[in-house]
């Protein structure tokens, strides 16, 4: 089983990416790669913010957020949540995430969690977990919700534990959210809040105590640029400073060989090395 990490860590992403991308296709697979990165670190939730605020962009936003939740939620359970729609004409291209929630066999001979969809809620609830059968508890769980469910088998019968998506310890996929607001706004509550840019400090040259600042925090932030505006730029839009709003400004690939290095690559580039040394 692979846990939930001991620190809670969110992505942010400008509401402008993939905007430029002229084909839904190719589109599709750049947003997919991105839900990949996020779940190998194991991020809890990924920010959507505007890149202007005067234009948000919303439209591409919901975009990136109908694709990352399409991909977090397990495939025996897409029909039920994503009705047919051409937006999602490409998502057949896409490599699953392959969480330890969504398992590929509807096996009940070894102990693993599977994610789960209320779809019946009275005195007591029916959960369907891509099962030979579905599942009955006692619980009254709000219908139409996600949970997680454990699968034990115990004397040759299985045995079903259900918990919420928070309460739960084995990693359950991220969340993808719209927020509409200030950088500075959306980071404020965070302990340790990170931005990344090619002028910021070289990450190694503030690695141990970066090390130890990520050891004590509870809630962390890794913020990206845009494909045309770094953090420097989308902060003057925002009227904000980047240094006052930030613990840490790095430059997580030092040395680039090319002109400019884009989002998705910079997600996958720091995601690698901080994955090092987050708890």
């Amino acid at each position: 089983m692979v846990n939930k990490r001991n620190v809670r860590v969110d992505v942010l992403i400008p509401s402008s990416f993939s905007a430029e991308t002229p084909h839904i296709r190719e589109k599709t697979l750049r947003i997919g790669m991105v839900a990949r990165y996020l779940a190998a670190f194991r991020i809890e939730t990924l920010i959507i913010y505007p890149e202007e605020l005067e234009n948000p962009m919303y439209e591409n936003a919901e975009y990136i957020k109908l694709i990352m939740d399409y991909l977090n939620t397990a495939p025996y359970l897409r029909k039920k949540l994503f009705p047919f729609s051409r937006k999602l004409r490409y998502v057949g291209i896409l490599p699953p995430l392959n969480i330890p929630t969504h398992p590929e066999e509807p096996t009940i001979n070894v102990h693993h969690f599977r994610e789960g969809l209320v779809v019946r809620s009275d005195t007591y609830s029916i959960i369907e977990a891509g099962l030979s059968k579905q599942i009955k508890i006692s619980k009254k769980l709000k219908k139409r919700s996600k949970v997680i469910v454990e699968v034990e088998p115990v004397n040759g019968k299985p045995r079903f534990r259900v918990y919420s998506r928070r309460k739960a310890e084995v990693y359950s996929g991220f969340k993808t959210t719209i927020v509409l607001e200030k950088l500075d706004e959306i980071v404020r509550s965070y302990d340790l809040k990170i931005a990344t840019s090619r002028l910021g400090l070289d990450v190694r040259s503030v690695w141990k105590k970066l090390e130890e600042d990520l050891g004590r925090c509870s809630r962390v932030c890794i913020v990206f640029g845009a494909s045309k505006r770094g953090l420097y730029e989308i902060a003057k839009l925002h009227g904000i400073d980047l240094e006052k709003t930030f613990n840490y400004i790095l430059n997580t690939f030092p040395n680039q060989g090319v002109k400019t290095i884009r989002t998705e690559e910079a997600i996958a580039y720091t995601l690698s090395i901080l994955n090092l040394i987050t708890p």
